[in-house]
């Protein structure tokens, strides 16, 4: 599964960074990207929908653009200050975040509102649990809490406005730990587990229901991953995809869904693997996504469903290395977005 520790370290890894980045207004939508060669440190830019009038707006990597576009959450690589920074898009003075030298931590998700961030906190204290944790930041008063303690393993806010959110997370850094699906309100009351089986994880929540990362362990090789949904609290769980999975690599990971919650972004993940994939919800069809016969990165979807964000050239290379565009929801040609650059969010 794809843990918000793993995620953090990719994120590590493929540094990038150079570029610049845009007052991009939430009306005509926005990127967030990161840029930057092996020499340097990356940087977080922001764009406007197609790729102009882009801006760079500070250090990190990471980045999670809000819905409203206003804002990108990035996280820090330095080693000293705060862990995570909140830069406005339109280069005002960013806000800063927790202790670096007790904690990293890792965007996963903005409520619909733009009022509420959730984030991944990975301790510093080797493989003990201590600092691990879900916390959220309310932007309307500048606070931080933590509302859940554990290895945080994805998380998503409902679509609406209730502002509850939905996480997983698991019992130990062991690869197979027990990982289970959790619903908490955005003030940290109300906290209810929803799933029991120890095999859930990366939940993304949609108009639908919550689609997550169901594993299958097998004796000696990588996981087992498919693509289920369930509502709510639970209940009716269904198993969405069925794609085959050889023994290296686990499989299909849930990334974000459309407006109407009938199509979704994927990844498909495992040792030295990260392929963008689309997925239909009515369907069950999972379709792997290619710019020419080059396998790319998924890592958005659009309001419409009708296309989805992905990288090509930049998997466990510089950011430089890597070129932002959209592609159509069933493949197809794509449209280049930003030539220099990785790690896109996006509020399109």
């Amino acid at each position: 599964m794809r843990r918000a520790t793993g995620l953090l370290v990719g994120l590590l890894a493929v540094l990038a960074g150079l570029a610049s980045a845009g007052g991009a207004s939430a009306s005509g939508g926005a990127i967030a990207y990161v840029t930057g060669s092996a020499t340097s440190v990356p940087s977080v830019s922001v764009a406007d929908g197609s790729g102009g009038q882009a801006r760079t707006l500070g250090k990190g990597t990471g980045p999670l653009l809000s819905p409203n576009g206003l804002t990108v959450a990035a996280s820090n690589l330095a080693s000293r200050g705060h862990a995570l920074i909140l830069y406005p898009a339109d280069g005002e003075a960013p806000a800063a975040y927790f202790n670096i030298t007790q904690v990293s931590a890792v965007a996963l998700a903005w409520s619909p509102d733009s009022r509420y961030l959730a984030v991944a906190l990975n301790g510093n204290n080797g493989p003990s649990l201590s600092g691990f944790g879900l916390a959220i930041i309310d932007t309307a008063t500048g606070t931080e809490q933590l509302v859940a303690k554990g290895l945080i393993d994805g998380a998503s806010f409902a679509p609406g406005a209730s502002d509850t959110l939905v996480y997983a997370r698991a019992t130990s850094q062991s690869a197979t730990a027990a990982t289970n699906i959790f619903t908490v309100a955005a003030t940290g009351t109300g906290t209810k587990q929803i799933t029991t089986d120890g095999r859930s994880a990366n939940p993304v929540w949609g108009q639908r229901g919550i689609a997550f990362d169901h594993e299958k362990l097998r004796k000696g090789v990588a996981p087992l991953d498919q693509i289920w949904l369930m509502q709510s609290d639970g209940s009716h769980r269904k198993q969405i995809t069925h794609t085959h999975v050889d023994l290296l690599v686990q499989g299909l990971v849930p990334l974000a869904f459309s407006a109407d919650g009938t199509r979704l972004a994927a990844e498909f993940e495992g040792e030295d693997t990260s392929i963008g994939y689309s997925v239909s919800i009515l369907t069950g069809h999972a379709t792997q996504l290619k710019v020419g016969n080059e396998a790319v990165s998924a890592w958005g979807i659009s309001r419409s469903g009708r296309s989805v964000l992905i990288s090509v050239g930049g998997f466990e290379q510089p950011s430089s290395h890597g070129q932002i565009e959209r592609i159509p929801f069933s493949g197809g040609h794509p449209t280049r977005l930003i030539p220099h650059g990785d790690f896109p969010s996006w509020n399109l």
